[in-house]
């Protein structure tokens, strides 16, 4: 840092688990007992940014110091002295002339601070203030991809556990599972029972957001000749490529900071089964190629390895993007497109699934009076003709979530069309004027932004999406109007 900036002492401070204080965790330019001070929130300048998540800048400390002894000089010849309080030990130096304190920020949630101090300099520029800030958001990237990486180790470390103590899993995915007995849905599980028996290493699933495409990939996994073997799942869009790359090809010991040990990932976790890509469209290019290579050859290299390890599995992918698209687009490799699209299943919208609806809320209503403990005996035929009518944007998910909101909230053991409070169809949402009575403009904005999370899953950019806003827009607007996901998800 000294050599890169000119900083001969620094501090990196971590926020604790319970967010009370602030550890230092690394340091430059003290004695080895700096390490694992802590600091209270709100005290000192370190502890004041933290509380206040925004950064300081102070200099000619040695004036403010010689103005305070010469009070406490005043008040301890005026015999006084017993109403200075106790002052904290912080860590630091005793002479510094110029600080700098700048929180480290990932996502406006406060990770840590980073500090700088000199004894030389009377007060630091705004050169260095740009300067230090660089090496703070270089450390708040770094601390979140460290910590994210553990969460995921410490969940890979539990699923190997799961994997290696499990028998034989039961079949519980059938056909059964896909409800439905419209034209569309029958020519769905008519394809399935095809290729579920079928040596395909490769298939695509494609369809709207909440189509049930993690379903059909568990049907396909255990009615077919891999059910014995274990079934894996990510989604591609949740990791960031780097971390991505690890989950599913594992690394080796010291291939990157924090890789402590090898890890396997998920294709040599699920040799012998299954391993469903989910939102295959988010995949960067780089590792567009490694996968690619690896369902061509069977075989691919641990991070940070040389080896070839050669699995045996079938790689379901899915993805609600238009693939083809992005291929004309230059978005995603044309050869990887085709190397998945051997066994192409289209999931039909709920929309076009005519009569399927009824049977689709009998079912969940079934499952939810029974997990809510809610005598619901029946659901009104008005209900299901306004169910019916409704174009549900948000498919088979956004159905599910209205009948479990409608269940948990019914008063009656008939479910009535107001309890499943159905926002206004598309040509209502088109043909929206404002009222010369006005709105509860806030109350509307919550509204939009519930419905999009329920819509998506609680998945934050498909939301955005949904809502045609930025991703942080979105997240402050949950913020602002104190929205949380439901257990589970």
């Amino acid at each position: 840092m000294h050599d890169l900036f000119g900083f001969e002492h620094a501090l990196i401070l971590l926020m604790d688990e319970a967010h009370a204080s602030l550890k230092v965790v690394a340091s430059r330019g003290y004695d080895d007992t700096v390490v694992g001070q802590r600091v209270e929130l709100g005290v000192g300048v370190i502890g004041t940014v933290a509380r206040r998540k925004k950064m300081m800048r102070l200099g000619n400390l040695s004036q403010t110091r010689a103005y305070v002894d010469a009070i406490k000089r005043e008040v301890r010849e005026a015999g006084e002295e017993q109403t200075l309080g106790p002052v904290p030990a912080l860590p630091g130096l005793p002479n510094a002339e110029s600080q700098v304190a700048i929180p480290l920020l990932i996502e406006e949630r406060l990770v840590g601070v980073f500090f700088v101090e000199s004894v030389e300099r009377r007060v630091f520029t705004e050169r260095d203030e740009t300067l230090i800030a660089i090496v703070a958001n270089l450390c708040a990237s770094a601390i979140h991809n460290a910590q994210s990486f553990r969460r995921e180790e410490m969940r890979r470390e539990s699923l190997e556990g799961a994997v290696a103590a499990r028998p034989k899993p039961p079949r519980a995915f059938d056909f059964e599972e896909l409800v439905g007995a419209s034209p569309a849905m029958d020519a769905v599980r008519a394809l399935l029972r095809k290729i579920v028996k079928s040596p395909a290493s490769t298939l695509l699933i494609t369809g709207a957001n909440g189509t049930g495409k993690d379903l059909v990939a568990k049907v396909l996994h255990f009615q077919g000749p891999r059910a014995a073997g274990p079934f894996m799942n990510i989604t591609c869009s949740a990791l960031a490529e780097n971390l991505l790359e690890s989950e599913l090809f594992g690394h080796e010991k010291g291939a990157f900071t924090d890789a402590h040990k090898q890890k396997r990932g998920l294709l040599e976790l699920a040799d012998g089964g299954s391993v469903f890509l989910d939102e295959i469209g988010e995949m960067g290019p780089t590792l567009q190629a490694k996968l690619l290579r690896f369902l061509e050859e069977k075989t691919f290299k641990r991070v940070g390895g040389s080896d070839d390890v050669r699995v045996d599995v079938r790689v379901i992918a899915a993805t609600n993007r238009d693939l083809a698209r992005m291929v004309r687009e230059g978005r995603f490799r044309d050869d990887l497109y085709y190397r998945l699209r051997v066994v192409p299943i289209e999931l039909p919208a709920l929309k076009d699934r005519a009569g399927d609806v009824a049977a689709l809320v009998h079912l969940f209503v079934h499952r939810f009076s029974a997990e809510f403990g809610k005598p619901i005996e029946s659901v009104s035929p008005e209900a299901l003709a306004a169910l019916a009518a409704y174009e549900w944007p948000g498919n088979v998910r956004e159905l599910r979530n209205a009948v479990e909101r409608a269940v948990l909230l019914a008063e009656g053991p008939v479910l009535q069309a107001e309890d499943f409070r159905l926002p206004c169809s598309t040509g209502d949402r088109e043909a929206l004027r404002l009222a010369p009575s006005g709105l509860g403009f806030e109350e509307l904005e919550r509204s939009l932004v519930q419905q999009a999370l329920e819509m998506s899953g609680w998945n934050k950019a498909q939301a955005a999406r949904l809502l045609g806003m930025p991703r942080d827009w979105l997240r402050y607007r949950i913020e602002k109007h104190g929205l949380t996901p439901p257990e589970g998800v």
